[in-house]
């Protein structure tokens, strides 16, 4: 976890160097549209657009994870319930009480 926000530390560092170092407008033509806008924004607004991209291509594999643990916690409290239950069945309620046993004095032996 630490590494991730390092990384997104790092990155950070580096668009704010790579915004102050290039103050100036740029130019860009993509298809029919031409674009005129501060280096920052032509940098940041693909960026963004990249993250986003990617966070909702991982939600549906997290989200299947959230509901895998979800059943498997149901299943564990259900299964752990079965146990207890079976427990109390097997072990008596009371333990029995063993006969006991004749006394013997020591002038007994033979």
């Amino acid at each position: 976890m630490h590494f991730f926000l390092f990384f997104a530390f790092l990155i950070a560092v580096v668009f704010v160097i790579i915004t102050f170092q290039n103050p100036g407008e740029i130019s860009m033509k993509f298809i029919k549209w031409n674009f005129s806008k501060p280096f920052s924004v032509m940098l940041a607004v693909p960026f963004v657009a990249g993250t986003l991209v990617g966070i909702f291509l991982i939600i549906p594999t997290w989200w299947k994870k959230v509901k895998l643990a979800r059943t498997q916690k149901k299943r564990i409290q259900e299964l752990e319930s079965e146990l207890s239950s079976i427990k109390e069945q097997i072990e008596p309620a009371e333990p029995e009480e063993l006969p006991a046993e004749p006394e013997t004095h020591e002038g007994d032996r033979h």
